[in-house]
């Protein structure tokens, strides 16, 4: 069994791979694995869903990390394949980007 990192930043552009672009469109059961507020780091893992049909395992972690008066989102996961056919997750890691950019762009519309 391998365990792989994969961590995605505002700037990807690379294009996502359809054959599991259903993934995103399906729900996925959640659980808090931990949440430090000190160091502003929440970590989730999915254990039920159509996510599970390509991954024995996924867990994600979001870091906000302070910069000047706003912060920088980081977020990474970790992942096992079910086998090695299956794609990395890169659909995924595009879409949590999307999300993080739309709500970036509607907070500082808010601000």
């Amino acid at each position: 069994m391998t365990t792989r990192a994969l961590k995605c930043s505002r700037a990807t552009t690379s294009s996502p791979d359809l054959s599991v672009s259903s993934i995103i469109t399906k729900v996925s059961k959640e659980k808090i694995e931990s949440v430090d507020e000190a160091e502003k780091i929440y970590v989730y893992s999915i254990f039920e869903g159509d996510l599970m049909k390509y991954y024995m395992s996924f867990i994600a972690k979001i870091v906000a990390v302070p910069k000047g008066e706003s912060s920088l989102i980081k977020w990474s996961c970790q992942f096992e394949k079910v086998s090695e056919e299956i794609p990395d997750p890169s659909i995924i890691k595009e879409f949590v980007v999307k999300n993080f950019v739309e709500i970036d762009d509607y907070l500082q519309t808010k601000a």
